[in-house]
């Protein structure tokens, strides 16, 4: 039964590299690798802070711009209307899709407003409110990011003279580095261009194609590949099986 739901899974994967090759970008981008295309993408993710009893959020989901955001009842709704605290234009959000909002001496919780698409936490269907826990996976529709919780500060001691000494070698180190780097600079290195960008291509196939290794194994264990349509459910399938591997379980 489990190599069945896998192979169904991979299956999936294939017609979405042979034809949605876009939305297998969006999806990849959320799995941990090495390839410069991927590297520079950031996490999502929402922090709930409490800081003298005053609670906030830090989050990324706004233009991809990280920011703290005060709320004086402790509600912060998530949807597509620009008056929202949490305002993102995604077409596949409800206008009023969900929140998080915090009770003193309880915690942060979530609650879904009855969106189209759903609400889920860790791969589970949220119907009315659930509360958060910290690295709590949250997905609305397709839009996924983890949630971390922050309620204890620390007053850390000074940085003994050793380690002042040693961050000031370093940095000493590193510009004499970047300055030998620079000089030995070919001045017609771009001129290679096209050839790296060639065997970038080639990287980014190899490494988008790394999943699908796997596929060919278990269609002889099936005996035929098959040809499914990408619905919903599939879809939401993917989208947890990759989030889950951006970031190591706590």
């Amino acid at each position: 039964m489990e190599i069945e739901q896998r192979l169904g899974l991979y299956q999936v994967f294939l017609k979405l590299y042979e034809y949605h090759r876009g939305l297998l970008d969006e999806i990849l981008q959320l799995e941990k690798t090495g390839h410069k295309t991927f590297s520079s993408r950031t996490v999502r993710f929402v922090t709930g802070i409490v800081q003298s009893q005053r609670p906030c959020l830090m989050t990324n989901l706004v233009e991809g711009k990280t920011q703290t955001l005060f709320q004086p009842q402790g509600i912060w709704t998530i949807g597509r209307d620009r008056q929202l605290a949490i305002s993102i234009p995604d077409p596949h959000l409800s206008r009023h899709h969900a929140a998080i909002y915090y009770l003193p001496n309880k915690g942060y919780y979530l609650v879904d407003f009855k969106s189209t698409n759903g609400t889920y936490v860790n791969g589970e269907p949220v119907h009315g409110h659930i509360s958060l826990k910290d690295g709590d996976c949250i997905r609305l529709s397709t839009l996924a990011f983890y949630f971390f919780l922050c309620n204890d500060t620390q007053k850390l001691n000074p940085a003994s003279p050793e380690i002042i000494a040693k961050l000031k070698a370093s940095k000493a180190s590193s510009s004499v580095e970047a300055s030998s780097s620079s000089k030995r600079k070919a001045p017609d290195e771009d001129l290679e261009l096209p050839a790296k960008a060639k065997a970038s291509e080639g990287d980014y196939h190899k490494g988008t194609s790394q999943f699908l290794q796997e596929l060919s194994k278990l269609e002889e264990l099936s005996g035929e590949p098959a040809l499914p349509k990408l619905n919903s459910h599939q879809r939401a399938e993917i989208l947890d099986r990759f989030f889950s591997r951006q970031i190591p379980n706590p």
